[in-house]
């Protein structure tokens, strides 16, 4: 049986909601629909930047629907002022936890709720096995990096040190990154599954890492000395340093040869991967992480980029806009919406590439269970298109901690009749891209609002419901509210997103911390 709870995770003021939680089922959140009126919300700001020529789509950032400047001026810069020494902050801060904590001991929901389950996760014993080349045989395996198995447990360890104060949680971070720094030299090539797993669980990976940032960073460890993949040697020397060289060498290395060209959930999660990874070099500016990338016209050659992690994070933040406005292209997957024919598109409809269309829908996901050109989804519950955009939330929220909110507010208003771009069959194709596309938030309301889907990301629609609470540009924004009904959940985007990002019925969220980008 779940358990009741009389306060939902996340509030809109003056709504009192009950929510049972526990094991999922299509009744608990189908059948019950939000009816209580709506509290009017603040309008977000409706300024355009200039969109782009259709000639020099690549270029273009999208047409926003706010600008990113207002957003950073009402945010807190406290983290940006403590430079690059402590946490950088990417769901969360310890500072930020600590808010938490006390709010959780005066018995406020959700707050007591969400530690109780974090600390839960916390208590379990972190005891998988590592192979020195790891494969992925499947989406769940190698068990250590999924989402119901090492995952949690490792990153609810991170959050009980500032929750509770106890350091042997931050030992315990340090002996499992250790572990995977130490045991794990090389992850499989040969593997595909391989791409997509770790570009799930890195950034839990590396937001434990840094939630550990002051415990330590003055100690040492064992792992990688160096950040070539190919060069395995192991030696003692400083933690931080020696994962970071893990990161580049393996998760970076591997993953980026999808973040170039997938258009699909497995793009979203990449860039996400590349994005977290990039970041979290802010103190080594100089190190080189080395990029693979595809060749349209020949797909047995790959092709490397050498990038600084400023340039490696400004190119995962532009694969994710050129994703959502429909520039990017899959050339290597036969099946891709990209190729405007075959049995993803729906004869019934115009063909439709990849993005976010301006109607919400992500077409590369959407033909996993209907068509690339749906006009709108059907009703059963669809996990890829959820899992796309948890993830590209998640890249949005790390932008947001960035003082950039162009992620989580665009909208792509230009017009592109004409479209064209030469796919890997050797022809040119040519499509429309109606202005309105690109929307993370329209694309939640094309499931939850448009086609009464149930939403099972809960950790993933929190973030995005405490951002767009303040800051929506559609009505409609409180109906999700009552798709979000568990407070432990850990999908392969976003972990324990109610616990970072809840708030109380009698609250107003506030915008996250700031921390400079890396440069």
């Amino acid at each position: 049986m779940g358990v009741i709870r009389t306060i939902i995770i996340v509030g809109v003021v003056c709504i009192l909601c009950v929510a049972c939680f526990g094991s999922k089922s299509s009744k608990s959140k189908n059948s019950a629909k939000h009816t209580a009126t709506p509290t009017a919300l603040s309008e977000a700001p409706t300024s355009t930047p200039e969109a782009p020529s259709a000639s020099e789509p690549n270029n273009n950032q999208a047409a926003n629907g706010a600008s990113s400047q207002d957003n950073q001026a009402q945010q807190s810069t406290d983290a940006g002022a403590k430079s690059q020494q402590g946490s950088r902050g990417y769901l969360t801060t310890p500072k930020e936890l600590e808010a938490i904590r006390k709010k959780a001991d005066d018995g406020l929901e959700p707050y007591h709720g969400a530690v109780k389950d974090v600390l839960a996760w916390a208590d379990q014993d972190w005891n998988f096995s590592l192979d020195k080349v790891q494969g992925c045989p499947d989406a769940n395996h190698p068990e250590w990096l999924d989402n119901q198995g090492g995952v949690p447990i490792l990153y609810a360890k991170a959050l009980a040190y500032h929750l509770t104060g106890d350091e042997q949680y931050a030992k315990d971070v340090k002996t499992i990154l250790q572990r995977i720094m130490t045991k794990v030299l090389k992850i499989s090539l040969s593997e595909q599954q391989c791409r997509l797993d770790f570009s799930w669980g890195t950034p839990e990976l590396v937001a434990s890492a840094d939630l550990i940032e002051e415990y330590w960073q003055d100690k040492t460890c064992t792992g990688p000395v160096s950040t070539v993949y190919d060069e395995t040697q192991i030696d003692s020397g400083n933690c931080k340093k020696l994962f970071q060289n893990w990161l580049i060498k393996n998760p970076y290395y591997v993953v980026s040869y999808t973040a170039e060209t997938a258009q699909s959930n497995w793009g979203a999660s990449s860039t996400n991967t590349l994005a977290y990874i990039a970041d979290y070099l802010a103190d080594r500016p100089d190190v080189k992480l080395l990029h693979r990338t595809g060749d349209a016209e020949d797909k047995d050659v790959i092709k490397t980029l050498t990038l600084t992690p400023a340039q490696a994070y400004a190119k995962a933040n532009k694969l994710m806009f050129d994703r959502m406005n429909g520039y990017g292209v899959d050339y290597f997957s036969s099946s891709a919406c990209s190729a405007l024919d075959g049995p993803q598109q729906n004869s019934q409809w115009p063909p439709v590439k990849s993005q976010i269309t301006e109607k919400g829908i992500v077409p590369e996901d959407a033909r996993r269970q209907e068509f690339c050109n749906i006009p709108q989804y059907s009703g059963e519950y669809e996990n890829y298109p959820q899992l796309h955009l948890g993830s590209n939330i998640q890249q949005c929220e790390l932008m947001l901690r960035r003082g950039d909110s162009t992620c989580f507010d665009n909208v792509d208003n230009s017009d592109i009749p004409n479209f064209s771009y030469k796919y890997s069959d050797g022809q040119t194709k040519v499509t429309h891209l109606y202005p309105g596309r690109g929307s993370v938030e329209r694309a939640i309301d094309a499931i939850i609002i448009d086609s009464h889907t149930e939403w099972r990301h809960d950790s993933a629609l929190a973030v995005a419901y405490r951002y767009y609470y303040d800051h929506h540009r559609l009505p409609g924004t409180e109906q999700w509210l009552v798709q979000i009904d568990k407070f432990d959940d850990c999908a392969q985007d976003i972990c324990f997103g109610v616990l970072t990002h809840g708030f109380s019925p009698d609250e107003t969220p506030s915008l996250p911390p700031v921390t400079k980008p890396v440069k």
